[in-house]
């Protein structure tokens, strides 16, 4: 691929990247988005990396990177990925993972999970063709915080 970049996100990112959060289903503001891309990422452990093609952000990974008290390496947890849809043909999907990969290897992990909710069914074969493998159960409790 031509005219492609891999790059950390900044606040300049966050209209691309609420395109493409929205495209996974979610409603994120703007200005949530500067705040936290500013504030809370690419602070070491937790990173967002942008595709870039011919310049525009086409593609995003939001990867946390996490010690294992019981294990010798880490595990580098992805929040969210997301391509155009438009562009999904190209491996953009695949160029992130592996871009995770290779920093979860430098970081000593030794595992990369993702949540993937069960009616991503397409996505669901995208990470087993990368090389996951399903492991059940996951549990979520929901909290209010600044009460």
């Amino acid at each position: 691929m031509k005219d492609i970049t891999i790059r950390n996100a900044t606040y300049m990112d966050a209209p691309a990247i609420k395109l493409l959060l929205e495209a996974l289903g979610y409603a994120a503001s703007t200005s949530i988005l500067v705040g936290q891309l500013a504030n809370d990422f690419d602070q070491g452990d937790h990173q967002v990396w942008v595709f870039e093609l011919k310049k525009e952000v086409v593609g995003f990974i939001a990867v946390h990177f996490l010690p294992q008290l019981a294990f010798d390496g880490g595990v580098a947890i992805i929040s969210y990925l997301s391509v155009d849809e438009s562009i999904r043909t190209v491996d953009i999907a695949a160029v992130l993972e592996k871009h995770v990969a290779v920093q979860a290897r430098a970081r000593k992990c030794e595992r990369i999970q993702v949540h993937c909710l069960d009616w991503r069914t397409p996505a669901h074969q995208f990470y087993l063709n990368q090389g996951y493998t399903e492991y059940p159960k996951y549990f979520t409790k929901r909290i209010a915080y600044g009460e």
